[in-house]
């Protein structure tokens, strides 16, 4: 069959993408990327083939050269404090905030502004020609591209959505169907219903609100996070195995030299740096805080992160990228932010975690998932101290009671199916929402 995966401007989403993919390819199945121009050479770097579609938005720097939040034609896009702010709007469940109007402009916004943004009109419209000329079976698309779902509409193909982490999006919009219909019927406004019908419109697919679920949600979802890290949603997920994607990169000769002393591992990601616009903590702040702790600390810190430091500590080896997967089976610990890039990575190795949360997205869900399996500490940034933060991670390298929560949690891990196991399931599904007829 053919697949075609979307994923926006982000390596971070590109690389979850990548291992579905070859799985899919390596079984036999003819499969494209589709996404910005500014990713072509990132995902052809993967060995996959590139569609580019649109005019050219740069999410961030770090994904293909551009200035966060601009598009390389020159319109402006949402401000990262702006991304940050819906997606805080996405992660609200306390009963008394979840008002109508709270959840109504939460979406209002989100469709104006973020899917708008993620699903521009130009690279809707070549990601609808494309798979009218390719005809794709299935179109697997990332959980922020809504261009996906359309454009299988539009063509008739099965579509998946591909979730990056926690699924708040699809929490928040149940709260939003039931509180729209609790309203008197003069106030069940739907922005979401008005942009979806709006999209379809233009390709000649009629709309009803049968379809909104499946828009919104995917007809199901491939999710690489762990079952039991996940909310309670009915809704069909199929979970998968993340294997641990860090890009085309080579293994520096240091790795293999025994450290002296334990080696630890600091990530701070790469969506708060390339995406999203800084650190939860001050690099500088964060390095002189672990100074005295008696490790090889490896700092993964860009070039811009790296001018922030004045003089780096004895104990810090600074790189600017280095494979988790070749570097962290040489460590002890992990300090990271509870990014679900890292933590996938974390957990294949089963590693302790000092985990200081990003406000991003689900980096304190995860956070606290680790430390409920105790695998790990989460450290509040806003109230960490350089002595809290030196005495966790000691703890963590010495009691042996979080290498062993954290190697249950890879062991159970290893009970979720693989990708190349999850392609036979993917064929099925495939087969069972595809159309009889194709649109278009």
């Amino acid at each position: 069959m053919r697949v075609l995966f979307t994923v926006i401007a982000a390596k971070t989403h590109l690389y979850n993408l990548v291992p579905m993919a070859w799985a899919l390819r390596a079984a036999g199945h003819e499969v494209r990327v589709a996404g910005p121009p500014d990713l072509v050479e990132p995902i052809t770097a993967t060995g996959l083939t590139a569609v580019p579609v649109g005019d050219g938005l740069s999410v961030a720097g770090g994904a293909a050269g551009g200035a966060p939040g601009r598009r390389t034609g020159g319109d402006s896009g949402p401000s990262s404090r702006m991304l940050r702010s819906m997606s805080g709007d996405m992660l609200e469940d306390r009963p008394e905030e979840l008002t109508w109007e709270r959840v109504l402009g939460a979406f209002t916004v989100a469709c104006s502004v973020q899917y708008e943004y993620f699903a521009g009109q130009s690279a809707l419209d070549d990601l609808v020609d494309h798979c009218r000329d390719w005809r794709p079976d299935l179109v697997v698309w990332d959980a922020l591209t809504f261009t996906g779902p359309i454009a299988a509409m539009a063509c008739g193909a099965a579509h998946a959505r591909m979730l990056f982490g926690t699924d708040y999006t699809s929490r928040m919009y149940g709260f939003y169907r039931e509180l729209r219909l609790a309203q008197p019927p003069e106030r069940r406004e739907d922005p979401v219903a008005d942009w979806l019908s709006g999209r379809l419109a233009r390709y000649g697919v009629a709309y009803d609100a049968s379809m909104a679920v499946e828009l919104m949600t995917g007809q199901w979802s491939i999710d690489p996070t762990p079952p039991w890290m996940q909310l309670p949603l009915d809704l069909p997920y199929v979970p998968v195995r993340q294997i641990p994607y860090n890009g085309p990169t080579g293994i520096p000769e240091w790795i293999h030299d025994r450290p002296e002393r334990p080696r630890v591992c600091l990530s701070l990601g790469m969506s708060g740096r390339d995406l999203l616009g800084g650190d939860v903590i001050p690099v500088e702040d964060l390095l002189e805080a672990l100074a005295d702790v008696d490790v090889e600390l490896v700092a993964t810190l860009s070039a811009e992160q790296l001018a922030t430091v004045k003089t780096l500590p004895d104990n810090v080896r600074a790189v600017e990228f280095v494979p988790l997967n070749e570097l962290l089976p040489t460590c002890a610990a992990v300090v990271h932010h509870g990014g679900f890039g890292t933590v996938v990575n974390v957990l294949a190795h089963g590693l302790p975690n000092l985990v200081v949360p990003a406000p991003w997205w689900d980096e304190a869900h995860l956070g606290r998932q680790l430390a409920e399996g105790g695998a790990g500490v989460v450290v509040d940034s806003a109230t960490a101290t350089a002595d809290s933060l030196r005495s966790t991670l000691t703890r963590l390298i010495t009691d042996p009671s979080f290498s062993l929560g954290a190697r249950r949690m890879r062991e159970r891990l290893q009970g979720v199916p693989s990708p190349r196991e999850l392609v036979p399931r993917l064929e099925e599904l495939t087969a069972a929402h595809r159309p009889d007829r194709r649109a278009g």
